[in-house]
């Protein structure tokens, strides 16, 4: 195989920043190309948490049985646009197939996070990234006693089977440790291992500007099409036609479109997620807090609180829901308590997979294209692994975790 000398990276998102980083360190010209400025669109609005415990994938029975009841309840955490169901029937059947590999899918799930952090520091050190890095753990809170027990009995024996490092706090213990919340919960697990930053918008600007102050090249421009031929890969934008010696796409919920172009059909999905800024004089957190049951985050962002989560199914370009936003102001009023001022709103598409794992490595019948993209929830938190495997995959490395369970072909 000819030697690599220039490579791209498609998508200037958490995951691809990361994966040009790893490959700028290991010694390669990197050019990412992507129309927005790096972070600003998915990136930017997550809750910011590097989810060290998320180690049990959604796609699952238990799961598949709770979405017609949440489809209809208006303040669940899950909606579905009508014009989007037409896109959503390949991902729904392989939604269904994947529930019976779910073991499988936990433990590459529990390989890939049991690498995450030390990837994180790599990129962190270098970059300059832990100031803007906290490590005060997380709260998980439940509003109802039957939902700890329940709980007690299922995801937490799991988690804790995988490693996880879990404390179980009643309320008392969380208000003590939180008392701007308003007393809504029952009780809560504690995850006191897990990190989080204060500004993920920042922690991509952070890794952009060591990128550049290390010969990396930006070109603000889309991607429309891909050509591999014998000279290289050629990368048609939206302006002018470039060549390089290996291609990675790590674009998001647009890779599925680019890998289509070069045979690879994936049921990537728009898992579009929600976030509200707060000020509240008076009211501060010191860590990332869930309401588990309705799958929100509150985060402290900025010196202000962030409210992100939801789950909803449309199109990327849709207008945002009113009804969603709607909801989110309810659960914030029910976390922190009337008067709240909500300075901003901000919606955002994740990349969703079938089977919640994301999709890495490279084409079968041209190993100069790599794939990285189909994070779900996990973008922020699986990036820097991300990363490191793709550069360990372009330089022909064993890669640090087997790979198989995020092929590309995995649907097919």
């Amino acid at each position: 195989m000819p030697k690599i000398k220039h490579i791209a990276v498609v998508g200037a998102g958490i995951v691809g920043l990361s994966s040009a980083l790893w490959l700028q360190r290991a010694g390669f010209k990197v050019t990412i190309i992507d129309p927005m400025e790096p972070g600003a669109a998915t990136s930017y609005g997550n809750a910011g948490v590097l989810a060290g415990f998320a180690r049990l994938p959604f796609t699952r029975f238990s799961m598949l049985c709770k979405i017609p009841g949440m489809l209809i309840d208006k303040d669940s955490p899950l909606s579905l646009a009508r014009h989007y169901v037409p896109e959503l029937i390949p991902y729904g059947w392989n939604y269904f197939k994947s529930c019976f590999r779910y073991k499988k899918m936990r433990h590459a799930l529990t390989e890939l996070q049991s690498k995450a952090w030390e990837a994180d520091q790599v990129l962190l050190n270098e970059s300059g990234g832990h100031s803007l890095i906290r490590s005060e753990g997380s709260l998980g809170l439940f509003s109802s006693q039957s939902g700890i027990e329940k709980a007690k009995k299922g995801e937490i024996l799991e988690r804790q089977g995988q490693g996880v490092n879990i404390e179980l706090f009643d309320p008392a213990m969380i208000r003590e440790m939180e008392p701007s919340l308003e007393p809504f919960y029952a009780g809560g697990i504690y995850y006191p291992d897990t990190r989080f930053t204060i500004s993920p918008i920042e922690l991509s600007r952070c890794y952009t500007r060591h990128f550049l102050d290390n010969g990396g090249c930006i070109v603000r421009e889309k991607v429309n099409f891909i050509n591999p031929d014998d000279q290289g890969i050629e990368v048609q934008t939206s302006l002018q036609r470039l060549q390089f010696d290996h291609l990675v796409i790590a674009a998001g919920v647009a890779s599925k479109h680019l890998a289509a172009q070069l045979g690879v059909k994936v049921p990537l999905v728009n898992e579009r997620g929600y976030h509200l800024s707060i000020e509240k004089e008076g009211k501060s957190l010191s860590r990332p807090i869930a309401w588990l049951e309705n799958a929100v985050f509150l985060a402290p962002i900025n010196n202000g609180i962030r409210l992100a989560g939801t789950a909803e199914f449309a199109d990327e370009n849709a207008p945002p829901n009113r009804e969603r936003i709607n909801c989110m102001k309810r659960h914030a009023h029910t976390m922190l308590g009337d008067n709240l001022d909500f300075t901003s709103k901000w919606v955002g598409s994740r990349p969703s997979t079938p089977d919640s794992l994301p999709v890495i490595g490279s084409l079968l019948n041209d190993q100069r294209i790599t794939l990285a993209f189909g994070h779900g929830h996990l973008g922020l938190t699986l990036s820097a692994i991300t990363g490191q495997l793709v550069s360990e995959i372009v330089q022909g490395q064993k890669p640090s975790v087997d790979l198989e369970s995020f092929s590309p072909y995995r649907f097919s």
